[in-house]
């Protein structure tokens, strides 16, 4: 009885597990799960590995990217304005020309007192113009800031600004053209020079056998000035004169005072000639215009020569009024360039 029971208790233990097995859904044994999904996986990278192998190509080589040129606007290239300096202090000159530079003969110091090298015209800015005539005396006239004006506007027109050379190579400078054979290499002859001061400016030099081989511009130039006179000329009265003293004749017929070489008279409210020389064999001094006065009787023209007695004693004295823009110790000094600065007055462009 006792064994019926348990079997009756087993067989109802076994049919209850069955009835909860078969309510539960099915599923794989774990090792047909690893088997499945390891088989799949493999299959899977396998196909994979061959798609990417047939389909991407190989990496190329890296390059350095080769940089473009970036272009860069252009600009209207700027010209710098130049700036000119002011006028120098003083009496400035704006034109001088020189009719007779140089020469064989060599410069001695009285050479420029007695008027060597002194300019035939001279022209400041101011509008004061001096004036040497052929004797040699100094006159002196006005010119108008219209008619200086005019005449800067000619020089402009004619070219003279824009002429390659100045002179300074001979026969060999761009200032002439065909110059005959027969005058090169003269020695003999002396120079014209011409001078420009302000903004443009310009010098020439022009040596005298060749003047009928100067380019147009500069011919036209010198034609200008060499016969150029200011109107309404008065003699030039300066307020300084300079003397050059020498003892004896020589200095005298060196510049030709006269063929008699007669005396005059030494002023007597005039220094001493013996004490201006002071022991020495020349001497140069300025005086006033009130001292030149009690001189100027006696010389026909100034710059001049004279001779004068005083005592026993007699003397070579030469009388030259000083420029307005000259110095004691640098007489008619031929400029060595053209100046550059702003003009002191405007004119219509």
């Amino acid at each position: 009885m006792k064994r019926t029971w348990l079997f009756v208790i087993f067989l109802l233990l076994l049919s209850m597990a069955c009835q909860w097995q078969a309510a539960l859904p099915s599923q794989p044994t774990q090792v047909n799960v690893q088997e499945a999904v390891g088989s799949t996986y493999s299959a899977a990278v396998t196909q994979t590995a061959r798609l990417v192998t047939a389909t991407v190509p190989a990496p190329r080589p890296t390059r350095t990217p080769t940089p473009s040129p970036v272009p860069i606007p252009s600009r209207t290239p700027v010209t710098p304005t130049e700036v000119l300096p002011t006028p120098p202090e003083g009496k400035v000159i704006l034109i001088e020309y020189f009719d007779k530079v140089g020469g064989e003969t060599p410069w001695t110091p009285s050479d420029a007192y007695i008027g060597r090298h002194l300019p035939r015209l001279v022209i400041y800015t101011d509008g004061q113009a001096l004036w040497r005539d052929d004797a040699g005396a100094l006159w002196e006239g006005r010119v108008s800031k219209s008619a200086l004006c005019t005449l800067l506007s000619g020089l402009q027109k004619i070219g003279l600004f824009n002429v390659k050379g100045d002179g300074t190579l001979d026969e060999k400078d761009p200032i002439y053209k065909d110059i005959p054979a027969e005058y090169i290499n003269n020695p003999s002859s002396t120079n014209f020079v011409l001078v420009v001061n302000g903004n443009p400016s310009k010098r020439v030099i022009i040596y005298r056998l060749f003047v009928d081989s100067l380019v147009q511009p500069v011919k036209s130039a010198w034609e200008i000035f060499n016969s150029f006179k200011p109107s309404s000329l008065e003699p030039y009265e300066p307020d300084v004169y300079v003397m050059w003293v020498e003892a004896e004749l020589k200095l005298a017929r060196k510049y030709g005072a006269g063929q008699d070489l007669q005396p005059e008279d030494w002023p007597r409210d005039l220094p001493q000639l013996r004490k201006l020389l002071d022991g020495q064999d020349a001497v140069q001094l300025p005086i006033s215009e009130e001292e030149a006065s009690q001189l100027l009787e006696f010389y026909d023209t100034v710059p001049g020569v004279k001779v004068f007695e005083q005592g026993e004693n007699r003397y070579s004295v030469i009388l030259r009024p000083l420029l307005p823009h000259e110095e004691l110790d640098n007489l008619s000094p031929v400029p060595e360039a053209a100046q550059k600065f702003v003009l002191p007055f405007s004119c219509p462009k």
